[in-house]
């Protein structure tokens, strides 16, 4: 994985709510005709009562379905992974579970991210776990392949 420039795809506050998802599948679709990814993944959101707002969720899934069908529509693989499983992959070994300050601090120091803040970047390091996650996931899904399941 190579990172070699990132951030968060914002609809400007002005536009209705379908006006932001049909904004998002114009800035998202010429991302993918420019750069030609193998695979989007799209992080699987879920919701978890008393730890975040069913709001939010259908607000998500939403955006989700449009990355989903621009990646569809432009013939790129698409791959679902939870935060849950993608910090699972990414940080290597940790005392307890990875959550969102870990996953960013392990960013920050992997790649010299000194001048990001968690308040400004966090979203981006959940978006590099989700890659980072998928190509592990992948390496080892093609050593079971090789090893017969082992």
């Amino acid at each position: 994985m190579t990172k070699f420039r990132c951030g968060v795809i914002t609809p400007p506050p002005e536009l209705g709510w379908a006006e932001k998802l049909a904004w998002f599948r114009v800035v998202l679709e010429s991302l993918i005709l420019s750069h030609r990814p193998d695979v989007v993944v799209i992080e699987d959101a879920y919701y978890q009562p008393r730890k975040g707002s069913i709001h939010t969720l259908k607000a998500l899934s939403q955006f989700a379905g449009v990355a989903a069908e621009t990646a569809g529509t432009n013939k790129v693989k698409v791959e679902f992974i939870t935060a849950t499983q993608a910090r699972k992959y990414c940080c290597g070994e940790h005392e307890g579970p990875f959550k969102k300050p870990e996953v960013f601090e392990y960013f920050v120091e992997k790649y010299s991210l000194a001048d990001w803040t968690f308040e400004k970047h966090n979203d981006i390091t959940d978006a590099m776990a989700l890659s980072w996650a998928y190509r592990e996931k992948a390496k080892l899904d093609k050593k079971k392949k090789r090893t017969g399941g082992k």
